[in-house]
């Protein structure tokens, strides 16, 4: 039987080193089998719960009811919670009908290539990129252009060469900031000659901003207040990481009106509106649980202060640290190995799964991603434990 092209460009690698979750699933078939692992390979704090407000909200309007279909928008309620959250993070004036709810900010990623990419259009990606954005936005059929930063470079963003990758193909540029997996924040004066190349190209700037709830930045830093922005921006964000609620499923785009209306003709033959609880809890977490972002980021700079010092101790490897966010990173380019090779002894000698960058696109060949996401006791255990196997590749 024939199946759709999609499937194809959806597919992970048949190379196991190319597929970045084969270690992080390795890892809890052996947690399954009774094997005590540390997890340190996906970004969600598994030692935190959803605070009980959110909790509560969500089984006091399944009591009451709140079960039916819903607007496949939102509910105007939430919208108007979203509205608010996102002017007070990025400074932007928002009304609901720039905001659309998802099942989680992939969700709202796969949604916006529907509406915005397809074949023969290019989508611009810095690399190393989130693991998902390569079938996320290759689905669509468009072409992507990787356009990679460097050790070299301190793996900062070079404009100039994004600008040098434009063309009449491009369709949009995707920046993810705090990025994924290096924790890079770009500056106002980076997203100011990206928004002006948008603008001139007339190009839409997709922004990935799930991280933003839990680093220190200043709105004046963000794309947002860049005149001219509104006509081009569309921004992707969730409760995920920021109220401890990943597997919740709850993310949204803010957007131009008519980029909104036509994810809500795409949501209606997907999903046809999301569970009411949900939203109801999504929107007492934006408006009753403001303090959570700032536990999560005092907890994640909590843990970096302990394991930063052990990291740097690492011989033959490089450590990197964008000094905020969820992780940080190991370069295992001097061991003369790559990213999947140290993660597997790591796994298999060490019993600490990490995330090797294989798959965040080929700059990421060489790069060991580390969640700073358990208990602190068990994360100094860990980080003590990839030192130890960095030494046994210098010791071979």
């Amino acid at each position: 039987m024939k199946f759709a092209s999609l499937t194809a460009r959806v597919k992970p690698s048949d190379d196991l080193e190319s597929d970045p979750w084969q270690v992080h699933s390795i890892a809890c078939d052996r947690i399954d089998a009774g094997e005590d692992i540390v997890v340190l390979s996906i970004g969600q704090e598994a030692d935190e719960v959803t605070p009980s407000i959110i909790v509560d909200a969500a089984v006091d309007s399944l009591r009451q009811g709140d079960h039916h279909y819903t607007d496949c928008e939102g509910t105007l309620s939430l919208r108007t919670s979203i509205a608010h959250y996102h002017q007070s993070l990025t400074g932007q004036f928002t009304k609901p009908e720039n905001c659309i709810t998802f099942a989680g900010a992939q969700n709202a990623l796969f949604s916006a290539a529907q509406v915005l990419l397809e074949t023969g259009d290019e989508v611009i990606l810095s690399e190393p990129y989130y693991t998902t954005y390569a079938a996320t936005f290759g689905a669509s059929g468009a072409t992507l252009v990787s356009v990679p930063v460097t050790k070299q470079h301190n793996y900062q963003l070079h404009v100039d060469d994004i600008e040098a990758a434009i063309n009449s193909k491009t369709q949009a540029i995707v920046l993810n900031s705090p990025n994924n997996p290096m924790g890079t924040c770009y500056s106002r004066t980076e997203f100011e000659r990206i928004v002006h190349l948008c603008l001139e190209h007339d190009i839409w700037l997709i922004f990935d901003a799930v991280y933003i709830n839990i680093v220190e930045v200043d709105p004046k830093d963000l794309p947002h207040a860049i005149p001219g922005v509104d006509r081009v921006l569309i921004t992707v964000n969730s409760l995920s990481k920021s109220h401890r609620m990943t597997g919740w499923r709850m993310g949204w785009i803010v957007a131009p009106v008519e980029v909104t209306q036509n994810l809500a003709h795409l949501s209606m033959c997907m999903h046809y509106g999301l569970p009411p609880f949900i939203m109801k809890a999504a929107e007492v977490a934006i408006d009753r649980a403001s303090e959570t972002p700032k536990l999560v980021r005092d907890t994640l700079a909590r843990r970096r202060a302990m394991a930063s010092p052990i990291l740097s101790k690492i011989q033959g490897a490089t450590f990197h640290d964008s000094g905020q966010g969820m992780f940080m990173l190991i370069d295992v380019s001097e061991l003369g190995i790559n990213a999947y090779t140290f993660a597997m002894r790591l796994l298999d000698d060490y019993k600490v799964a990490v995330l090797p960058c294989d798959g965040f696109g080929a700059a990421g060949n060489q790069l060991v991603r580390i969640g700073l996401c358990v208990d602190d006791s068990k994360l100094e255990d860990a980080c003590e434990n990839i030192v130890a196997c960095a030494a046994s590749f210098n010791a071979a």
